[in-house]
């Protein structure tokens, strides 16, 4: 059960982007998603959501949809000949699975680690912790995309 969600908003992909991606759970469904901006400064360049009722994935309730978030804006980046990436995130295993700093003991964290490590491969990514619920315009947008994405 995916539904996926995005709007282009340039023809040109510039060669360095960031991201900002969040995710969120429906105890009541037990589907997960993400939300997804990508940015050109601050200039909008896609936004991306979807939901999944993938059960193995789902037992891990909300860090599923962080992990497939980050996922997306990276195939993104992959699909369209970024560079550079930097995602910004407020879950902390975002970055510490795909480094190395976490142990990677599921399935859906251990595709996220080797998804990253054949991405960098061709491009550069770079993780930046902030703050979640705090203010952060496009956090914020990317969680609201997350929550809609279950509805």
């Amino acid at each position: 059960m995916l539904r996926v969600w995005r709007q282009s908003m340039e023809t040109d992909i510039p060669p360095v982007l960031s991201a900002y991606v969040d995710g969120s759970f429906d105890k009541e469904t037990a589907r997960f998603a993400y939300g997804c901006i990508m940015l050109d400064g601050d200039n909008t360049v896609a936004m991306m959501s979807a939901a999944d009722d993938d059960p193995e994935l789902a037992s891990m309730h909300n860090v599923a949809g962080e992990i497939k978030g980050a996922e997306a804006a990276i195939r993104f980046c992959l699909d369209h000949g970024v560079k550079e990436l930097t995602i910004f995130h407020d879950y902390e295993g975002i970055a510490k699975w795909p480094l190395g700093l976490w142990k990677a003991n599921k399935l859906g964290t251990q595709a996220y680690r080797d998804f990253y490590r054949e991405a960098v491969k061709t491009m550069k990514i770079t993780f930046v912790k902030v703050k979640g619920h705090s203010g952060n315009k496009y956090n914020d947008m990317a969680d609201k995309l997350a929550g809609n994405a279950l509805e």
